[in-house]
Parts: structure tokens; sequence; C-alpha cells
């Protein structure tokens, strides 16, 4: 009996060709994920998304293995993230189980910028802070659903009102984001009750400095993301100053969304990533431009907040339960 076995390095092929049945001679297919990480602390174990497997007719493999190599990488990722979250009630902790599985996954800065023409960007193998926190929230929420809501959902964080309408549409600022998601009942924004002070700032980097965005050269996208720091300057901000961490982080849980607040004149946030506690203490998951790649911060949160320059404090939002 002739056998061979292919491994891939995506994590699944949809299930109408996993019901294949067996021939012989026959060639195996084995589809596990790219990585095995740490599981999160309520699991008291290591997470890992199972790989599949399925045999087809020898003499079909020759033609079925290119268009498995071309089979969208990030589809099948996003759909197993989804099903391995599934039993899980509360979607905070979905959220923060999705981002374990990126852990290790590389940094890479500018991956939503796909040419002139603005369009929905998926991808699930290369991160910045942004990303990660904002794919693995979509996926956490449509757990129960699919790749094409998750997209959906996807496109609704990322733009004002959800639509694709250019640059401009595009959200560029993380409060922004915190802002729409809050006002389409996704999340609440924690930081004045947890003590926070106000922050008081004018939202203006991006407008001031044209140069470092080639699309801002157009005067009517320029006025546009204009409009939009100034309808985010508007809100109420509260930020926890950096020295204040330490006493409050008891009230941060696993799975919260902490953004970095910034000291740059005009720019709201430096970072954020997702709030993980270990041995009694809140620490960092964050895509890290200085590690580049998916990592939990080395100290905890209070400390790594302020070993980091021109970080001044944080902000704390939570998702809201699915089900309330």
């Amino acid at each position: 009996m002739h056998k061979t076995t292919l491994f891939i390095p995506i994590l699944q092929l949809p299930r109408t060709l996993q019901g294949l049945k067996p021939l012989i001679p026959h060639t195996t297919f084995r589809i596990p994920h790219s990585t095995t990480h740490p599981g999160p602390p309520w699991q008291g174990g290591r997470l890992r998304i199972p790989h599949s497997t399925f045999r087809i007719p020898h003499f079909l493999a020759p033609l079925l293995f290119p268009l498995l190599l071309s089979a969208n990488p990030d589809s099948l990722i996003a759909v197993q993230c989804q099903q391995a979250v599934r039993s899980q009630a509360e979607v905070s902790l979905r959220s923060l189980q999705i981002a374990q599985t990126f852990l290790g996954q590389p940094y890479v800065s500018g991956t939503l910028e796909m040419g002139e023409a603005e369009q929905l960007v998926v991808n699930l193998h290369q991160f910045d802070c942004w990303t990660l926190v904002e794919h693995s929230v979509a996926l956490a929420l449509t757990a129960d659903q699919d790749y094409a809501a998750y997209k959906e959902l996807l496109q609704k964080l990322r733009y004002w009102g959800g639509n694709i309408e250019g640059y401009a549409s595009r959200i560029h600022y993380f409060t922004g984001w915190i802002l729409q998601a809050e006002k389409m009942g996704l999340l609440d924004d924690l930081t004045a009750q947890m003590g926070g002070v106000r922050y008081a700032k004018k939202f203006n980097y991006m407008s001031l400095r044209p140069q470092r965005y080639p699309a801002l050269r157009h005067p009517a996208i320029l006025k546009a993301i204009q409009e939009a720091e100034t309808r985010i300057s508007r809100h109420q901000w509260y930020y926890i100053p950096q020295d204040k961490i330490a006493r409050m982080e008891n009230l941060i849980q696993d799975g919260d969304i902490v953004l970095l607040t910034s000291i740059k004149p005009g720019l709201d946030v430096a970072h954020e990533g997702f709030a993980l506690r270990k041995n009694g203490r809140v620490y960092l998951l964050h895509a890290s431009s200085l590690q580049k790649r998916v990592i939990v911060s080395p100290q905890p949160l209070a400390q790594y907040v302020t070993s980091q320059p021109g970080q001044t404090g944080i902000m704390v939002a939570r998702l809201k339960p699915l089900h309330p």
C-alpha cells in the first residue's frame, strides 16, 4: 500500500473535503495549527487549536494540492478561532483566548495600507497592537456565527458607521474605535469609574503632520480627518495616571482592553492590548513593536507602563456580555 503524508502550514480545510472517504492508494492531508501556546488561566492548561486529518485518492492529490495551497488561510484561521472559543460564555474571555492563540505571531505595521483604494483587509498572521485587539474582539463576538459575520463586524468596528468610503472613513484614533464600539453597545469605557481623572487633550496629531500620511495630501481627506478629530476630542475622556495603576489593578479583569495613553501632543493612545491576570497581578498581552511579535509583557502592567517612554497612564474598556 502506497501512502503519502503531506503537511500544510494552514489551519483547516473546508468540511466538504474532510468527508472524502479513504481509498487505496491514498494521500493523507494533516492540517495542524501553526503554533501551540500556553492556555488561559481559567483552563489551567495549554490552548491548542486541533488539526484536521483527511484522505483523498492518490491520483487526485496533484490536482487538489495547488488548490489547498491557494486556499485563503485567513478565513481558515478565523473559522477555527471561532470554533475554538464557542463554548466560552464570557465574551471578554473569548477575546483573550483568541489573542493568546496569536502569541509569537509577527508584529508588522501598516498591514491595512493596501494601495490607494480603501478596502477591508483581513490579516490574521501579522499584527500591530491595534489589529490584534480588533481581530480578537470581532472573532469573539461572532464566535457563534461564521466568517462572513466576522468580516461584517470587523468592518463596523474599523470604519465610521461601518461604511468604507475612502481613507478618512477608517478610524485612525483608538479612542475613536472605543467611542464607536461603545455606541454600538459592544463595550463600556470603565476608566472613570475605576478612579480615572480627566484626560483633557485635543486630538489632532494626524492633521498637524500631513507629511507623515500620504493620503492627507488631498485637502478633502485632510478635512475629513480634522472633522473626526474634533468629534473624538469633544467626548469627555478619562485616564488613570501611571503612578495610580498599581493601586487600582485589582479592578481590571481578564480580557479587559487596556489603552496606554500617550505623552505626545495631539495623540490619544500610544499602545493597546488585553489584560491578563497571572499570580494576582495584571499583565499586558499585546503586539510589541520592540519585540516584533505578540507577547505578554515581562512585567506587571503598572511596571510596564512606567518603563515605556512616552506613556502616561491607561484607559480600560470591557466588552459587554453577549446575553445580559
